[in-house]
């Protein structure tokens, strides 16, 4: 009886660089997906800039451009995400996990993701202020002064509810779902890179990228994207909130400090309790392995290095993941 597979190659290899084809495949549409995703966003953006005759200058057209940039936000994930989706003949339910969170895991794990949240952006700031080290500074203004109510909601909306759907729609969802038949440690690393490439500026990619992985762990461990899409709203709503108040100079500088340190205090704080609480009623919550959760044995004949050399060696993640860094790069200048 002759054997299917090629002569000269067993079976093991044979499914071993089969896999890697197939993973690169993948990868190589999730790269794509990326850039279609991230294009996407800007021409619509453009597109209604064009079409209410709206500049970029002017704290009196902040409200059009909020609007724009929710309207260019969540059309180009739900519309390019989608799209992937039916190009690659996957089901929206069988990629981004939406398992209903029970309470008692739900509250525990915001906090703990908050807390992490916390330290992680406290370490940024650090280090974005001590650029000027290297003989370099992050040329992105991410500040923005509200003049009216109206504004301060839009702006809100715009910058932590839309981002939280869209991003974790785009890179919990559809990036780690599509991925984690491969493991859990691997599609988690692999989509907190390229949540973190996809920020462009230096104060932001290492944020980002802590920020990905305990996005990524958390959605493993609830099989959803709900907690993310929550804790990721309130970071980007603690965010706004203390730009606001930075920048309309409602409050002192003094009481802004102690504001900023109080709320650092009380997440960690919540956080470290919300760990031992988990720890207590499941000490291996915070074990992770990279065999995944779902039944693909073939994943198993690849080495963690097999996975991350066939994901990120591909046209699409090459082409997208170089030209983030090329807009990094351009986002810092000489002082």
């Amino acid at each position: 009886m002759t054997s299917c597979f090629p002569q000269k190659i067993n079976q093991t290899e044979y499914i071993r660089k089969n896999e890697k084809r197939i993973l690169r495949k993948i990868s190589n549409g999730l790269g794509f997906f990326i850039f279609f995703y991230y294009i996407s966003m800007i021409l619509l953006q453009s597109v209604f800039i064009v079409l209410t005759n709206i500049s970029m200058d002017g704290a009196s057209e902040l409200t059009p451009l909020f609007l724009i940039e929710t309207i260019g936000a969540v059309g180009s994930s739900l519309l390019v995400g989608l799209l992937y989706l039916l190009i690659s003949n996957r089901k929206l339910s069988d990629t981004v996990a939406t398992k209903p969170v029970k309470i008692n895991l739900m509250i525990p794990v915001i906090f703990v993701g908050m807390a992490v949240s916390m330290t992680a952006n406290s370490a940024s700031q650090i280090l974005a202020e001590n650029f000027s080290i290297f003989g370099v500074e992050n040329k992105v203004d991410m500040s923005i002064t509200v003049t009216s109510g109206v504004e301060a909601v839009l702006y809100i909306i715009a910058t932590a509810v839309v981002p939280a759907f869209a991003e974790e729609f785009a890179f919990r969802g559809i990036i780690l779902g599509s991925l984690r038949k491969y493991g859990d440690v691997f599609s988690i690393i692999a989509s907190a890179v390229m949540f973190g490439l996809m920020h462009r500026n230096t104060t932001q990619i290492i944020f980002a990228f802590i920020l990905g992985l305990i996005f990524g762990f958390i959605t493993c461990k609830t099989n959803s994207i709900i907690p993310s899409v929550i804790i990721h709203f309130l970071n980007n709503l603690y965010a706004v909130i203390l730009d606001m108040l930075n920048t309309t100079g409602v409050i002192t500088d003094r009481r802004y400090t102690s504001i900023y340190f109080l709320l650092v205090a009380l997440f960690c704080i919540l956080g470290l309790l919300s760990f031992l609480y988990l720890i207590k009623n499941n000490k291996s919550f915070f074990n992770i392995s990279d065999k995944g959760i779902l039944d693909y044995v073939f994943a198993e004949y690849l080495t963690l290095k097999d996975k991350f050399v066939s994901f990120f060696i591909n046209p699409g993640i090459l082409i997208i993941g170089i030209w983030f860094i090329i807009e990094t790069i351009l986002n810092m200048g000489a002082i």
